[in-house]
């Protein structure tokens, strides 16, 4: 056992962090966050579960965070995504998922965190609403609504071009479910444009390419 005193000063170092280390360590966190959770997207079990045991550390350390809810019901949700594979299995999945998203936008409403949390957040509801099978989940015109806050956010201008190409493919996924060539063919240049080196701009670029072939 630590003696009193050592445990103590472990209490003063942790407590008398910074706010921009603390951001900085959260920062940190999400990133790998991201990392696992666009590969769990493809609906492996192995990295869902791996994704999964990473926000399990999250939500302990930060309970109740909407970014990280966000991304635990993105996780789930996506399955969804190859429904036609163990169908009960995986939809009951995606709509524990989609609850848990919901709730994290309920909870972006009084979350006093940066804007740009707020934005990643929605934009992980949103890409899970737009990809899942409309007939199924009935999601799409709630991507849609969720695309256009994020479009006319009043910040977005300021938003890394990464996060705004991310934005605009989204809404060219959308057009494409909704069977509006024009539109999707108008945002995929405009995501090549905002971010070509990017992966969202490449893969924007191959998209156009093969409209002219």
């Amino acid at each position: 056992m630590r003696p009193l005193w050592c445990l103590l000063l472990l209490l003063l170092a942790t407590t008398s962090l910074s706010p921009a280390y603390a951001k900085e360590v959260f920062e940190k966190e999400i990133e790998t966050l991201r990392e696992v959770y666009l590969v769990a997207t493809d609906g492996n079990d192995r990295d869902v579960r791996k994704a999964s045991k990473v926000i399990r550390k999250l939500e302990k350390k930060y309970p109740g965070h909407p970014l990280i809810l966000a991304y635990k019901g993105g996780t789930l949700a996506l399955r969804g995504k190859e429904i036609g594979k163990r169908p009960l299995d995986r939809m009951r999945e995606t709509e524990e998922g989609l609850n848990i998203i919901d709730r994290a936008i309920r909870k972006l409403r009084s979350h006093p965190g940066d804007y740009l949390e707020k934005v990643e957040a929605q934009l992980v509801a949103t890409y899970v609403f737009v990809n899942l099978p409309d007939a199924v989940f009935h999601r799409l015109r709630e991507g849609r609504h969720l695309l256009k806050q994020l479009l006319a956010h009043p910040r977005f201008a300021e938003m890394p071009q990464g996060l705004q190409a991310a934005i605009y493919f989204a809404a060219a996924i959308a057009a494409d479910k909704s069977n509006d060539l024009h539109l999707q063919q108008h945002y995929l240049k405009l995501t090549f444009e905002t971010d070509p080196d990017g992966e969202n701009g490449k893969k924007a670029s191959a998209q156009l390419n093969s409209f002219s072939k």
